[in-house]
């Protein structure tokens, strides 16, 4: 099993890989501090071991989107408090500002004390399945502008005059995207006419199922940052 230790900051994430037996170096990296490069860090830690825990130092402000990423795709994480991390710190230390030096200080003060000494994180279920919604529906609305996008073009050398018309949000409307529709079969057929009809048809889809896939709140239990992030040990 492998330790990976994050040493995280605002534009940025320090990523070190320890051995659990030995504390031997693994691996080493640095992330953005976004979607694309958790993914890219669940990738690598991945490819170093089949079996690993995450050790993220406990300052949430920095750490929790990273811990979020993780914990959705199934990763396990223990938090390690910065009261934790002096001894280990100190151990790893070399003159001037290291993140991977502290990455690594945070690897090995969960294999030195043992990671069942740490509080494991983790997403409720209720949390979990918000998440994910929340997160489709996003790629959705994000699609649908792509193809918004796309379809104007298509309008601006098909019927100028049409596509000066529309609004910013026009086409996100079911009678606009009638009207448009109207309009291109009164056009020569051609490969532009078509595509474009197509994207209208796409445009209906993904705005029905995008709205359809809005999550809600049980009244009985509010969404707080306090239900998804314990900090007690939870058992996995």
């Amino acid at each position: 099993m492998i330790v990976i230790g994050a040493d995280t900051h605002k534009g940025s994430h320090a990523l070190a890989a320890v051995d659990d037996g030995t504390g031997k170096v693994r691996g080493s990296r640095q992330i953005k501090a976004e979607e694309p490069g958790h993914l890219a860090a669940v990738r690598w830690a991945r490819e170093l071991d089949e079996e690993r825990v995450w050790a993220i130092e406990d300052c949430r402000s920095c750490s929790r989107r990273l811990e979020q990423a993780l914990l959705a795709a199934g990763e396990r994480v223990v938090r390690v408090p910065p009261n934790r991390m002096g001894a280990s710190r100190k151990g790893e230390r070399e003159p001037g500002k290291s993140d991977e030096i502290d990455a690594l200080a945070v690897a090995r003060a969960v294999v030195k004390d043992g990671v069942e000494r740490f509080p494991v994180a983790y997403l409720n279920e209720q949390a979990m399945e918000i998440r994910l919604l929340v997160e489709h529906r996003n790629d959705l609305v994000a699609e649908r502008t792509r193809t918004v996008n796309r379809l104007r073009w298509h309008l601006l050398e098909l019927s100028p005059e049409l596509e000066a018309s529309l609004k910013r949000k026009a086409l996100n409307q079911p009678p606009t995207l009638a009207r448009v529709e109207r309009q291109l079969r009164k056009l020569p057929t051609g490969a532009r006419v078509r595509i474009a009809r197509e994207q209208i048809s796409d445009l209906r889809g993904l705005t029905a199922v995008s709205s359809g896939s809005r999550p809600s709140w049980p009244s009985s239990s509010p969404h707080t940052d306090r239900d998804c992030w314990p900090s007690k040990v939870a058992a996995r």
